[in-house]
């Protein structure tokens, strides 16, 4: 928790600093898609194949990502953005398999669901728009969905997902990482393609360290593909 709160912190002092320096300043909403991804070490997927008794694949879920930005232009082309968003992350494991004389397909969909923060040095110039920078998300909620079909018959199950450090957790709380964005700006609106690294281990604590006793190594990292629109008012 100290930890979280000392990113919080670093990120909103770089906005006040610049705020204090008398940069101008635009407000903006942005809203779009998201091809999201979960990125799975090896003895993840080991581990997760031998519950399922079948091979697995990895797959993208498409969601969505909402929230509201700031944008502090420093003087010439180069400048700072600070966001607030919801954005639905997660992504699919399918796989299929015979057990007991019968065929099944398995899939399993994550949608966690995260409180971010991105904060972006930005390049505008003549409508072309870049931005590269660290993100911080923090879990609220979200859902995980599994289908089996086997000899016709179809079965399909959801449960929330829970955010925190045991193994009966789903997720890690905290998610952290790197993006980059480009796009064109046409007046005030902006039309940009993006993506998202994730850096942090999103699988709980208490897995992570029970595995590595076993030696085995287990992680899963959100990555994304975001497709976006915005909205920015003032001038540019």
């Amino acid at each position: 928790m100290k930890h979280n709160i000392r990113i919080a912190i670093a990120l909103f002092a770089a906005v006040f600093f610049l705020n204090s320096a008398s940069a101008q300043v635009r407000f903006g909403v942005k809203a779009g898609l998201n091809l999201a991804s979960i990125s799975y070490s090896d003895d993840f997927i080991s581990a997760t194949e031998s519950i399922v008794e079948t091979d697995l694949s990895t797959g993208m879920a498409p969601s969505f990502h909402v929230g509201a930005q700031a944008e502090f232009d420093c003087g010439g082309p180069i400048g700072l953005s600070v966001g607030a968003q919801l954005s639905v992350k997660g992504g699919k494991l399918s796989g299929d398999g015979t057990l007991l004389g019968q065929s099944f397909t398995f899939t399993s969909t994550a949608s966690p669901m995260y409180l971010q923060v991105p904060v972006a040095v930005t390049f505008r110039k003549n409508g072309f728009y870049a931005g590269v920078g660290p993100y911080v998300g923090f879990g609220i909620g979200g859902k995980v969905k599994n289908k089996i079909e086997a000899e016709g018959q179809t079965e399909e199950e959801s449960e929330n997902i829970k955010f925190g450090s045991s193994e009966d957790d789903t997720f890690a709380s905290l998610d952290y990482g790197a993006g980059i964005e480009l796009g064109y700006e046409f007046g005030n609106v902006r039309v940009s393609a993006s993506y998202s690294l994730g850096l942090a281990n999103i699988a709980p604590k208490d897995m992570v360290d029970q595995a590595k006793d076993q030696g085995m190594d287990i992680s899963a990292k959100n990555n994304v593909i975001g497709v976006s629109v915005a909205y920015m008012f003032g001038s540019n």
